[in-house]
Parts: C-alpha cells; structure tokens; sequence
C-alpha cells in the first residue's frame, strides 16, 4: 500500500500472506493505516470518520491479489462517502509507473456503468447477491464491514457500525461469506424474475389477442379458420349461383316482373326489431350502471366503518391500560378496588373481553360484506363492459338497416331484384367474412408463436425453479455446516484465553445473528468490555480461519483488526490472542491474510517475516507528512 501527499510518497509499506502486526506506540497512527487499507479496498468512511493526518494526503493506491490474479486499485482522499475508484489491471509497480494509463474509473454505486465493488465481486468469484424488496447489490463496503474490527465500533456488535444499517443487508452479507450463495443460485433467481416478467407479457398478449379476434367462443387456431374458410367459401359459392339463377330469371321475365313494397316492409322490420333491441339493451346497461353506482357507495360505507372499527378498538386497548390514581374532577386519592376488572374510577365491573370480541365479530362480518361485494362489482363491471359492446353492435346495425330502408323508399323495385339485393347483400358479407379471415391468419400465426414463447418461458421457469430449490438446500446445509465451523474456532479461542471470564472458560456454545449483529457465549451477551472486545475480535478471527480451512466459504480469507488491545486489555491478554492469531493463520489450509495492529507486541512476534514498518513512535509516525510538500 502506497499513501501520497502532493505527488511524493508519506507511506509505502509491503504486505505479506499470514499474520501481519503493525506495532507502535499509542497515537503514532496505526489506526490511520487500518482505515487506509480499508479504505483502499473499497470501504467507505463518512465525513467525521476521516483523521486529520489522512486528510493531508490526497491519494491511496493498493496491490492485491484477487484469486491470484494481480490488481491495483487507487482512490483519492476525499471528506465525503460514497468515493469512485480507479483500477488497474496489473501488479502496483506496473500500475504507479503507468504514468496514469491503463487506468479504468468505476463508480461507487452501480448505475449506468459498472461498480467497483462489481469488478471486484467478479475478481473474487463472488455472485452479485441482490436483497430486500428493492433488489440491492451487497457491496465491497458492507463486505469489509465484517472483516475489519474498528476501534470506533460497538464492541457488542459484529459488524462494523454504519449509519442507516438493516437487519436484511446484514443477514445477506453473513450468509454470502458463508458460501451460502452460488453464482448458479442468483442467476437462477435473476432469470427467474426476468422470465416471470416475460410471461406475463407473453400471457397477456395471449389473452388480448384471444379477446379482440376470438369469435363466439371459439378457439382461435389453424384448424379452427381453415374449417371457417371452407364453410364461407360454400356459402359464397352457394350464394353466387343463386344471384346468377335470379339474374337470369329477371332478364327472361323483365315483363312479367311487377313492383313490390315487400323490400320496403323488410327493412322498416328490421328497423324496427334493431331499435328495440337497443332500447332493451340500454335498459339493462343503465339497470346495471345504477347498481354499481350503489355498491360503490356501500362499499365506500363499509370502508368507513370497518377503519372506524379499528379506531375504535385501538382506543379501547389503551383505554383498558388507564388507571386513575387521581379523581379527574376534585383531583381526591382514588381508592382501589377488590372487584377483578373493575373501573378504576367508578369501581364498575366490566368485561372488557366481550366488548373486544364484540368489535372483531363486527370487524369480520363488515370485512365479509365488503369482499362479497367487491366480488359482486367486479362481475358487475364485466357486464356492462359486454353490454356496452353489445350496444355499440346493435347501434351500428340499427344505422346499417335505416340506411337501407331508405335506398328501399326512394327506389322502386320488383320481387326479383328484392331477392337479388338480398342475396347480394348476403354474399357481401361473406365476402367481408372471408376478408376478416385472411386477416386472422395472421392474428393466429401471432397467437400460435405467443403461446410456444409461453411453454417455452414455463420450461425455463420450471428449469430455474428447481436449481433454486437445489441451491436452497445446499445453502441450509452450508450456512449449518460453517456456523459450526465458525462455533468451534471461536470456542477454541475462549478456552485458551486467560481466565479472566469464567463463561469463558467453560464455554460449550457459541451462537451468533447477523440480523441481530449480536454474539453470545453459553446463552450470555454482556461481559467486561475487555471480554466483550476479545469475544468480538474471536469472532472476526474465527470466520478468516474457519474460511482458511474449508473452500466451500465465500470469504476472502482476509481481516484487519485495530482492537487487539482495546478497553482496557492488559498486556498479557493481547500477546495470547496474538500467538494464537499466528498460530491458526499458519496452520490454515489456505492461503489467507490478517492484519493487526498492536501497542503490546508478543516479543517472539517481534520479526521481520511477522511486522509490517517500523515501530512507530510520536517522532517517528506511520505518516511521513513533515516535508512532503
């Protein structure tokens, strides 16, 4: 990790694999290069958080080693949260030497471009966990949370403290670093949404589709318009042949054939029989329409009453919880009473049980009647809908037949041409009808390739649905197995503590929630705050080697502790939790990474191949700020 002020060096020290201590006096910065390394690894400190010395140095650049892979990542000291970062995809000697290319610059929070926490995620071969009802991205920030024990945190808790923390977002970050998610398991649940989204659309073409070109109930498939094609087209053929028997028979008895009103009454007939259709029509259309308008207003009515109800039966539980010590008239001692559940103030008995049922029966035949009724408006409604249509039909008929009564009145015609009109007309509108059909190839074509998207969506919703049952299981599973693991690590720190916390000392369970970010030892949570701080950094320490020792975790097998010493810790104590930090990082079975920093070294600690710098002092500090521009 390299810190810069104004373009020169103030700090730049090499990290190695295992057990790293920073040692040096109290306030000679240590807990500087703590958040510094936070920092640099995509932790985000909020304005007051930042140190005065830190705030002198304008940038922090850091080489890892993410699953192997060399990368640089870079970020400027800013006194505000939520800062970018640059990366470089390359070893830190390439990267400080680039003279500024080959960078890249990604954003704190994912919008249109990628996050760096995204980069990383990827890098390390962690899924992108989305939680909570607006799908939120766990990122490097709330990762670190869990990984780097602070002296400004609670030592209660686990995590690192944040403001605006939930129980969701640490629940999920728990369970990502106990290998409980699988980059199978969320893009199962991606696709998942993606695919449900898609056959709603997809289901609901179907059913519009269905809807506007579906004719008197009857499927609308292949099968279904080629039996149609070939009954129009028979009616057509039929038709024709007899227009070509009437023309002929009116050309041979053009002498013979008299005038006829029989057109004329036909059509005012119809005229006739259409319009009352339509009055009968619009007088259930508006039956129908006067009995919605009425539910609306009982249903308005039971809405009112039912909120009133609930009202009613919260006033009556804080009521019942009223005591009066004093008249609220004289302000004179309220003497007690020896009657159960009788008013404090008039010393009446009451059962207040009663009333309360009283008000729930009321609230559940009201909550009945709104139901049904909203059951009952809702098939209402679809009847005006087809009504409407009906009467939108019927009215366009209704002008059809009057236009033709009255071509009928101002055209004289005989029996013959009455008949060939008529039978024109009908050909007419099997012509239309076959028109309509064409059209409806299409429509069915459409409606044949929507529904093979729909099966199609199923076997993928299907698909995706068993591999999150799957992963489901191999998570409970996992999440059991590595608590445990977990459990039996911190136990194992306990019981070799001095004993200076007899629970300690004989304890036998270890249980922990990241939603309720809290630890206890035996079923008990409060200890000595320097017990509270050894359980807490136990814990920390447990989950890196835990992880060290079994690949199905997802942690990064990496912590940063500043509170070795912290709340009083003696000497002795700190130095035992040093030797076995060393101990179980360089038993691990893995590769992995701690960094502490001390005021107290174990003097067998006390080496190159263990410490990072020097041993820093008030003249000689961790920042090298003095003259650096």
């Amino acid at each position: 990790m390299t810190i810069f002020r104004r373009g020169r060096e103030v700090y730049s020290e090499r990290y190695h694999a295992g057990l790293n201590i920073i040692r040096g006096e109290n306030s000679s910065g240590k807990s500087t290069i703590m958040d510094f390394i936070f920092y640099g690894l995509g932790g985000d400190l909020l304005e007051h958080q930042w140190r005065e010395s830190a705030l002198l140095c304008d940038t922090v650049t850091v080489g890892v080693k993410l699953n192997g892979r060399d990368v640089t990542l870079q970020r400027d000291v800013e006194q505000k949260a939520s800062q970018p970062m640059r990366i470089f995809f390359g070893p830190s000697g390439d990267a400080l030497n680039s003279s500024g290319t080959g960078w890249e610059r990604y954003s704190f929070r994912r919008g249109k471009s990628e996050s760096f926490s995204q980069v990383m995620f990827r890098l390390l071969g962690l899924p992108e966990v989305q939680y909570g009802e607006a799908n939120t991205k766990i990122t490097m920030n709330q990762v670190l949370r869990l990984l780097y024990s602070d002296q400004l945190s609670s030592v209660e808790k686990l995590f690192r403290n944040q403001p605006f923390d939930d129980a969701i977002t640490r629940q999920a970050v728990g369970h990502l670093l106990l290998g409980a998610f699988s980059e199978d398991y969320y893009a199962a649940k991606l696709n998942l949404k993606a695919y449900e989204a898609q056959i709603k659309d997809v289901i609901s073409r179907i059913a519009a589709l269905t809807r506007m070109h579906g004719r008197d109930g009857h499927p609308l498939t292949e099968e279904w318009v080629q039996q149609e094609y070939v009954r129009l087209q028979r009616e057509l053929d039929a038709l024709n042949k007899q227009i070509e028997a009437i023309e002929e028979e009116v050309f041979s008895a053009q002498f013979e054939d008299r005038l006829s009103l029989n057109d004329q009454k036909e059509t005012y007939a119809r005229v006739r029989s259409l319009q009352a259709e339509i009055g009968e029509t619009r007088e259930k259309l508006d039956y129908l329409e006067l009995e919605a308008a009425d539910s609306d207003e009982f249903i308005s009515w039971l809405t009112k009453k039912l909120d009133a109800l609930h009202e009613s039966k919260m006033v009556l539980d804080e009521l019942n919880a009223l005591s009066f010590e004093f008249c609220p008239a004289c302000f004179a001692p309220v003497e007690g009473t020896e009657v159960e559940g009788a008013c404090s103030l008039c010393k009446q008995a009451s059962e207040k049980s009663q009333v309360k049922e009283r008000a729930l029966r009321l609230i559940n035949e009201y909550a009945r009647q709104k139901q049904s009724s909203l059951d009952l408006q809702t098939d209402r409604q679809r009847r005006i809908s087809d009504l409407k249509a009906e009467l939108v039909k019927l009215t366009e008929l209704w002008e059809q037949a009057g236009r033709h009564y009255t071509v009928s009145l101002r055209t004289p015609t005989t029996e013959l041409r009455t008949k060939l009109r008529s039978l024109n007309r009908e050909a007419g509108y099997a012509q239309r009808e076959l028109e309509e059909l064409a059209a409806r190839k299409s429509v069915v074509a459409e409606l044949k390739e929507a529904q093979q998207q729909r099966d199609d969506l199923q076997k993928k919703i299907d698909h995706v649905k068993a591999i999150i049952e799957t992963s489901e299981k191999r998570d409970r599973s996992q999440i059991s197995l590595a608590r445990r693991a977990i459990e039996l690590e911190v136990l194992d720190f306990l019981r070799r503590d001095l004993e200076r916390q007899s629970t300690f000392v004989n304890a036998d369970s270890v249980n922990f929630d990241f939603d309720g970010d809290r630890i206890n030892v035996n079923g008990e949570s409060f200890f000595s705050a320097s017990s509270m701080v050894y359980l807490r950094n136990s814990f920390i320490a447990s989950f890196a080697v835990a992880a060290a020792n079994q690949s199905s975790f997802s942690h990064p097998r990496f912590l940063l502790m500043d509170t070795i010493e912290d709340k009083g810790m003696e000497p002795e104590r700190s130095r035992n939790f040093q030797r076995l930090l060393h101990e179980k990082s360089s038993a691990a079975a893995s590769e992995n990474q701690m960094i502490i920093a001390t005021s107290m070294i174990a003097p067998e600690l006390d080496v190159p191949e263990i410490t990072v710098g020097d041993f820093y002092t008030h003249q000689n500090r961790t920042l090298k700020i003095s003259g650096a521009g």
